[in-house]
C-alpha cells in the first residue's frame, strides 16, 4: 500500500476492503503529505482509552487524538502527522447491519475531529453529520 495513512489492524477480516477505502479516502481528501493512523480495536481497548483520555468509563465507537495537542504537551513537532483514529469494530457491528458503511462513517467522523470539527452543540452536530454524509457518499461511489 503506497498510502501515507498508516493502517494498524487487529482482528479485522476486511483488511483489503479497508485498505482500498483508505486509499480512496486519501485521494478524496487530498492527503498527499499528511498522515493519520487508523487503529481498529474492540470494546476493552476503546473503553480504556475513553476512560484515560476523556474520563468516560464506557465503550464508544470512535476516538480521535489530534497530534498538535500532543506536540504542545511534549514540545515536539511533526507537521505532516494529523493524529490517530481508533475505531471500535464491535461497536460498529452493534450500531449497524451494514458494518462496512458504519466503519466508513466512523472513519470520516474521526477524521473530521482531527480537522478540528466538534459536536459540542446541536448546530455543530448537524454540521459534522452533513459533512460526514457528503464524504461517505463520495467513498461509496
Amino acid at each position: 500500500m503506497k498510502s501515507n495513512i498508516n493502517v494498524l489492524i487487529r482482528k479485522f477480516k476486511l483488511k483489503s476492503w479497508f485498505e482500498k477505502i483508505v486509499e480512496k479516502f486519501e485521494k478524496i481528501e487530498n492527503l498527499k503529505s499528511e498522515q493519520i493512523s487508523i487503529v481498529i480495536v474492540g470494546d476493552q481497548r476503546i473503553r480504556t482509552l475513553n476512560k484515560k483520555y476523556r474520563r468516560k468509563d464506557k465503550v464508544t465507537d470512535v476516538l480521535s487524538f489530534v497530534q498538535s495537542d500532543i506536540d504542545k504537551k511534549y514540545r515536539v513537532s511533526n507537521d505532516n502527522y494529523l493524529g490517530e483514529i481508533f475505531i471500535n469494530f464491535r461497536q460498529a457491528e452493534r450500531q449497524s447491519k451494514n458494518v462496512k458503511e458504519e466503519i466508513l462513517n466512523l472513519l470520516v467522523h474521526g477524521y473530521l475531529h482531527l480537522r478540528g470539527y466538534t459536536h459540542d452543540n446541536n448546530k455543530d452536530m448537524l454540521k459534522i453529520k452533513k459533512l460526514t454524509e457528503k464524504i461517505v457518499l463520495k467513498l461509496i461511489k
